[in-house]
């Protein structure tokens, strides 16, 4: 991940080409949060997304982290995609990643557990899967992450307050603490 002062000084010697190559698999991994796009739809979200930033680049402000801004443009493109008419809709709610471990048991231990996780994040409202997917999955703070959800600070503490407190009560449930 960036910090924030290298995300301060991202653009201004960059090109095209390497803003897609270094933020095309994190827009990517952000837009499976936005259910119901196809994997076409999320790859052409993530194309006007990268399109958008660039031609937008002159109004980042370099005092800034780069990473909000850029995921407050690719949650707007995902969000246009799932307003348009006509769109495809995605035959799965979760994408199955395998992970590979060594070792059967340790195997069958983490895909139970990877399993359980993706079932649960399957479950969460959408508002929480996305604010759990920016926390988590793209490193920002909840500050950072209540902003690009356009949400109030408080909120998404206080929504982050409640997923954990709910996945602690399923493993609870799932494994007996």
């Amino acid at each position: 991940m960036r910090d924030d002062a290298a995300d301060s000084r991202f653009l201004a010697h960059l090109d095209f080409r390497e803003l897609c190559r270094e933020w095309r698999p994190r827009a990517a991994a952000y837009c499976r949060v936005f259910r119901g796009l196809s994997d076409q739809d999320r790859e052409d979200v993530v194309g006007e997304a990268l399109a958008r930033a660039w031609a937008a680049r002159d109004r980042f402000d370099p005092a800034r982290p780069f990473a909000p801004w850029f995921l407050t443009i690719v949650r707007r493109a995902a969000l246009d995609a799932l307003a348009r008419p006509g769109r495809r809709i995605s035959p799965e709610c979760v994408d199955d990643v395998p992970s590979p471990v060594p070792g059967a048991e340790e195997a069958a231990v983490r895909d139970s557990e990877a399993d359980f996780v993706r079932r649960f994040v399957a479950a969460l409202d959408p508002r929480d899967r996305e604010l759990a997917s920016l926390v988590y999955g793209q490193g920002l703070g909840l500050a950072e992450a209540a902003r690009v959800a356009g949400m109030p600070e408080g909120t998404a503490k206080w929504r982050m307050h409640e997923v954990r407190k709910g996945l602690r009560k399923a493993w609870e449930e799932e494994y007996g603490g």
